[in-house]
């Protein structure tokens, strides 16, 4: 067998380069898929070190493709000279026309936004390229949805209804007709039921330029990148996706972060249990990965990353423990904003249980009726309410 080219499955040895006697149970190969694949993504020549006992080419791309991480995958092992066989190569196909599709949506949306004078962003559309997200998040300043009919007047949009959650949270989300992709627009405000209502200013104003995909675009602050997935990777969700994962790790490992900034920005805008929560989880993981932490001990001291509890790997993806984080989360955002005065955050944040309530029922209700993903193989990731601005 030449050395580069990878059979459907493969013998793979530990680090020991020990054989494995047994396979082991489908759960724990594919957490070993997910483990190879961050470090994959993390380090070049991960792919010759540390492989789950057997690669299995649909396995991979169970956990690859719904985790957002599949165009990574595929252009790593391409630069090992790796061959992947027909039909993960068809899929990766698959994958990158529907992101043409979607930066083909932003150039769109760019241009309308510019034309009208609408300062926008899209925050979290790049942290992962060339992989992208279920959908296309829009940031305006704007609070008004008004603005959306100068925004998507030229395409052939229709707006889906929204829900209490959605309505609090200024967002409203269109289908574009031939598009795979959906718009998510996030009007002034972030957060379930847009309880943030300062910050897309501070990811505004920090924001620079950059060119990507072809295309002049406004990428945030890494540190403001880092406060946003703390805003939005635990509240209402059920999962955290490999994307996010590596984004979060590979931000922290090659990027000299302001960490003083990080933690008074988050405090600033009531949003430090909710990152102190998402590092916990993702110090975890590269725990689990790499056996030592991702964050200095003074970094962890400052957050407080104890007390979440521990993720699962189930269905090829990392669980959270959803009734203890999002316990803790709430209380400890409500008890901040009460400290600080902000009662119109606190007011906010006590309709949080109806919202999750009613988006639990309707999810459970659309899932007995149909198969819910977004594209072939995917798993969802929306959260159970709506946070407006990544997928």
């Amino acid at each position: 067998m030449h050395r580069n080219t990878l059979p459907d499955k493969v013998l793979w040895l530990e680090p020991d380069r020990t054989p494995f006697a047994h396979s082991p149970p489908i759960v724990n190969t594919r957490m070993q898929h997910a483990h190879w694949l961050l470090r994959l993504l993390w380090e070049a020549d991960a792919a010759r070190d540390g492989l789950p006992p057997e690669l299995d080419w649909d396995l991979l791309l169970h956990v690859a493709r719904p985790n957002g991480v599949l165009v990574r995958t595929a252009e790593r092992l391409a630069a090992q000279g790796v061959t992947v066989p027909d039909r993960f190569a068809a899929a990766v196909a698959q994958e990158r026309q529907r992101i043409r599709s979607a930066l083909e949506l932003m150039r769109h949306v760019s241009l309308a936004c510019e034309a009208h004078g609408i300062t926008f962003l899209f925050p979290k559309a790049f942290q992962d390229y060339p992989d992208f997200g279920d959908d296309v998040d829009l940031l305006v300043l704007p609070r008004s949805a008004r603005v959306d009919s100068a925004i998507v007047g030229a395409l052939p949009a229709t707006p889906v209804k929204r829900d209490l959650g959605e309505r609090l949270a200024g967002a409203t989300t269109y289908r574009v007709a031939a598009c795979p992709i959906s718009l998510d627009v996030q009007h002034g405000r972030l957060g379930i039921v847009g309880e943030y209502g300062a910050f897309p200013s501070t990811l505004i104003q920090h924001a620079r330029r950059s060119q990507i995909g072809g295309m002049e675009v406004a990428i945030p602050r890494p540190e403001d990148q880092i406060v946003l997935q703390g805003m939005q990777r635990i509240a209402g969700r059920l999962r955290i996706a490999l994307c996010d994962i590596s984004f979060t790790v590979s931000t922290v490992r090659r990027t000299a972060l302001d960490w003083d900034y990080v933690i008074a920005t988050a405090t600033e805008h009531a949003a430090l249990p909710g990152l102190a929560g998402y590092l916990d989880y993702v110090n975890q993981i590269h725990h689990d990965v790499w056996g030592a932490p991702l964050l200095p001990d003074a970094v962890g001291r400052s957050l407080g990353l104890h007390g979440w509890g521990r993720m699962a790997f189930r269905d090829g993806s990392y669980r959270l423990p959803i009734v203890r984080a999002n316990s803790r989360l709430a209380w400890r955002q409500l008890r901040h904003r009460i400290g600080r005065g902000d009662w119109t955050g606190a007011g906010r944040l006590c309709l949080l249980p109806l919202v999750a309530a009613a988006r639990l029922i309707g999810r459970l209700t659309r899932t007995t009726e149909r198969p819910s993903a977004s594209r072939p193989g995917a798993v969802r990731t929306k959260p159970l309410v709506h946070v407006g601005a990544r997928e």
